[in-house]
C-alpha cells in the first residue's frame, strides 16, 4: 500500500539518536535546546519551547491565557480534536464555525457572527499548511481584544505575506508527529508571541514549578550550593510537556534538513497540481494556497461534487493499493461535541464527506508518482 505519508529518515537521524543515548542525558537536554534555538530563529519568534506533542502545546495555551468555566471559545468545526480538548479541560465553551469551501480554512465571516462578549479567545487551524484568513482574523481580534491562538500544525514554515503562519497571534502550535513533513517522532512546539505571557510558559512546561530558575545547566541538573536557602517549588499551574531528548534529537536532525524536506514536498505537489488543473475536471478540485500565502504542502487533498464520487474514488484507488481516505467528522456532529452544539454548520456538513486526501511525501519514488498520476487521469477522465 502507498501510504498517505511517510517520515523522511536517514542515518544522520540515527546518529543523533546514539548521541542522545551515549550522553546518557534524557531529558531537558543539548537537543530541545538547539530545535527551540532553531525554530525560534526560523520563524522569528519571541519564545519557543518543544513538547512532547502539538495536543501538549495546545493545553498549555488554555492555561496561558486561563480559560474558565463561562468562557467561550471560537474554532473551527472541520479540525482536529486536540483543539477542543484544550478548551473543554479548562471548563470552557467551545463555539464551533463554519469552514470556506475552497481551502477548508475558518470562516472569518462566522467567527464574526459567533462573537460574543463571552468570547476569550478564537483558534484558527491552517489547514492543509495553507493560510486561513489570518490577516483579518488577527485584526478583528485585537479590535475585540481577544487572544488568538493559531494551530499550525500543518503549516510549519508555511507563509502569509510574507510572515510564518504561527506567528500572527498571542501563540502558535506546530506538530511534528510521525505524519507531518518533519518529525520528531511524537513532538510539537509552542511558539508565544504575545510578550505578557511568556513569563508564565517555563513555569507550566516545567509541571508549575519554577525548577527553569534554578537549574540551567542541563548537564549538571543540580542546583549551586551557593544558593542553598533557595530551592525551586510549585508556582502555577502546569503538567509534564516537554519533549524528552530522543525526540528532541530526531527533530533536530530533521530541521538540519528541513527545507530540503519542504522542496521535494512542493515538487511532487505541483506534479499532482498540474495534472489535474490540466484536466480540468468538473467533478472535483484541489485545495491550494491563496496568492498571498506560501504552503507548508503538508496535504494532497481533492474536494469532489458529490460523496458517492468521493467514495467511488477511495474505492479504486484503495483497490490499487493506493491510501486515499476522508479527513475530520465534523466536531460539532460528535458524540462530545453534540453536548456543546445544538445548530447547525451547513456548509461544514455538506463537505465533509467530499474531501478525499491523498499520499504526499517527500521520499515518494517516479513510480509512486506516476501510478498515483495514471489513476488521477483514468477516474477523471471516465467519469
Amino acid at each position: 500500500m502507498i501510504p498517505i505519508t511517510k517520515p523522511s529518515l536517514d542515518k544522520n537521524d540515527l546518529k543523533h539518536i546514539k548521541n542522545v543515548l551515549s550522553s546518557k542525558i534524557l531529558t531537558d537536554g543539548f537537543y530541545q535546546k538547539k530545535s527551540e534555538d532553531i525554530i525560534k530563529n526560523y520563524i522569528n519568534s519571541k519564545f519557543v519551547a518543544v513538547t512532547h506533542s502539538c495536543t501538549a502545546a495546545l493545553e498549555i495555551t488554555g492555561i496561558l491565557i486561563n480559560l474558565k468555566e463561562g468562557d467561550e471559545v471560537i474554532l473551527p468545526s472541520y479540525g482536529f480534536v486536540s483543539i477542543a480538548n484544550a478548551i473543554v479541560l479548562r471548563g470552557a465553551k467551545p463555539v464551533f464555525v463554519e469552514i470556506n469551501p475552497e481551502d477548508l480554512n475558518i470562516s472569518y465571516n462566522d467567527i464574526k457572527n459567533r462573537t460574543t462578549n463571552k468570547t476569550k479567545a478564537i483558534y484558527v487551524i491552517h489547514y492543509a499548511g495553507n493560510a486561513c484568513e489570518i490577516e483579518k482574523i488577527s485584526q478583528f481580534a485585537k479590535s475585540k481584544k481577544i487572544f488568538l491562538i493559531e494551530d499550525a500544525a500543518h503549516a510549519f514554515l508555511g507563509k502569509y505575506k510574507n510572515k510564518f503562519l504561527g506567528t500572527f497571534g498571542d501563540i502558535g502550535v506546530f506538530s511534528f508527529h510521525e505524519t507531518k513533513n518533519i518529525v520528531g517522532g511524537q513532538a510539537g512546539c509552542i511558539s508565544i508571541n504575545n510578550s505578557k505571557l511568556i513569563k508564565r510558559a517555563n513555569y507550566i512546561l516545567d509541571k508549575g514549578t519554577n525548577r527553569r530558575n534554578f537549574i540551567k545547566d542541563y548537564k549538571k541538573k543540580i542546583i549551586s550550593s551557593k544558593n542553598n536557602k533557595k530551592f525551586y517549588s510549585w508556582v502555577d499551574l502546569g503538567s509534564e510537556y516537554r519533549a524528552p531528548e530522543l525526540s528532541s534529537a530526531l527533530l533536530y536532525s530533521q530541521l538540519l534538513k528541513v527545507k530540503k524536506i519542504q522542496n521535494i514536498r512542493k515538487k511532487n505537489w505541483n506534479i499532482f497540481k498540474n495534472l489535474i488543473d490540466k484536466l480540468d475536471s468538473n467533478n472535483c478540485y484541489l485545495i491550494k494556497s491563496n496568492k498571498k500565502s506560501i504552503s507548508a504542502y503538508h496535504i494532497l487533498a481533492l474536494i469532489f461534487h458529490t460523496t458517492k464520487l468521493a467514495n467511488d474514488f477511495k474505492k479504486v484507488f484503495q483497490n490499487k493499493k493506493i491510501a486515499a481516505t476522508f479527513h475530520y467528522v465534523p466536531l460539532h456532529q460528535s458524540k462530545m461535541g453534540k453536548k456543546f452544539c445544538n445548530y447547525r454548520l451547513p456548509l461544514t456538513e455538506n463537505i465533509y464527506s467530499r474531501v478525499v486526501r491523498l499520499p504526499l511525501y517527500s521520499e515518494m519514488s517516479k513510480k509512486e508518482i506516476t501510478k498515483i498520476s495514471s489513476l488521477i487521469k483514468s477516474f477523471l477522465i471516465k467519469k
